[in-house]
């Protein structure tokens, strides 16, 4: 049995291989500067600018300038999806295919708080891998592929790692410029990715054994020690990376497409998984959310601090993560219908987000 055990995950990793020969054609490098600094260092070598020679004071920035370099993988003919863009620079942005091939893109939008941009190219893109919504579960295989920071031409990388955990809220430094509250970043249904043979770089993208995109890796966390899943009784040391998982990707890359950014709720309350003994005795269903806190305006709409949201909108979902992900995808000012358990009973609580 172990033979064959053997021989099911040697096929499993000649299969990823084969993926990751087609997924490489499909990953980018791409290198974005502040435009403005691009003007200062032709300013500081004495350069000209203009017809006067002198950088604009409408071109000044407050922020401080950059250049950043990430990997972006394809995901339509003419559109790439990549992390850490910032969301107020005016950015010249280059991309690098894996054949060397250089392009300008422009930035069609940008959402801060999942950390992802939708870029597009004037020409079509050599391969490209469609997004796949169905969610990813814990323990399942993919591949990861993508460029090192340092990349040249042909040197993308594929790894091949394993789903670790699911429904996490993120700690993550705030490298990008780009944090939820109290420095952390939350993503709901995110999911972790580990991998022995190397460390999947920001960007890098998360796909099934099919070769769809699951997922884009948006940060990660120092290397710590783990239980090794395979040999009982030791531990390894792994570097965990957080992807956003494409059923989120599809939303977000659908707003972009539309606005050029995210419209998200703001119903003012702060949510956690019901406790479970309170689900057990009252058979309250896998989504049940329990208010933890209210927004310090004023709440108009009735919640009250331990509160258990049931159902949005006559609807359940698969967990309380996916619930929390659902009302943030409601129409600001379009009031909506909750069902709630409160002290026992059940009561109907109408609210009407705002703007987040």
């Amino acid at each position: 049995m172990r033979a064959v055990g053997l021989l099911v995950a040697a096929a499993a990793v000649a299969a990823h291989a084969q993926d990751g020969k087609k997924l490489c054609r499909a990953i980018v490098q791409v290198q974005t500067t502040d435009r403005a600094a691009e003007r200062a260092q032709l300013m500081q070598r004495g350069e000209r600018t203009g017809a006067s020679g002198r950088l604009p004071v409408a071109q000044l920035r407050i922020h401080q300038p950059y250049t950043m370099v990430v990997t972006g993988v394809c995901i339509s003919e003419r559109e790439i999806l990549t992390p850490a863009l910032h969301p107020r620079a005016d950015l010249h942005v280059v991309v690098t295919y894996f054949d060397g091939r250089v392009a300008e893109a422009s930035v069609k939008g940008t959402d801060p708080l999942s950390n992802l941009a939708l870029l597009e190219v004037p020409a079509d893109s050599p391969a490209f891998v469609p997004i796949h919504a169905a969610p990813v579960a814990m323990g399942d295989s993919i591949g990861i592929a993508g460029c090192p920071v340092q990349c040249h031409e042909g040197k993308s990388k594929f790894l091949n790692g394993r789903v670790r955990a699911d429904q996490v809220a993120i700690g993550i430094e705030d490298i990008y410029g780009v944090a939820g509250d109290a420095g952390r970043i939350v993503l709901g249904t995110a999911f972790a990715v580990d991998t022995t043979e190397g460390r999947p770089n920001v960007g890098a993208a998360c796909v099934d054994k099919e070769g769809r995109l699951v997922g884009l890796v948006v940060g990660g966390l120092p290397p710590r020690l783990v239980p090794d899943p395979d040999e009982p009784g030791r531990v390894r040391q792994i570097e965990m990376r957080f992807a956003v998982p494409a059923a989120r990707i599809a939303r977000i890359v659908d707003a972009l497409r539309r606005d050029g950014r995210v419209v998200r709720a703001d119903f003012g309350i702060a949510l956690a998984p019901a406790d479970e003994a309170v689900v057990a005795q009252f058979g309250l269903p896998p989504c049940a959310a329990a208010v933890t806190e209210l927004a310090r305006r004023p709440v108009r709409d009735g919640f009250q601090v331990h509160d258990v949201i049931l159902a949005v909108d006559g609807e359940t979902r698969r967990d309380a993560y996916e619930l929390t992900e659902a009302l943030s995808d409601k129409t600001p000012g379009k009031p909506v219908v909750f069902d709630v358990l409160r002290h026992g009973r059940r009561v109907t609580v109408t609210a009407t987000p705002a703007e987040r």
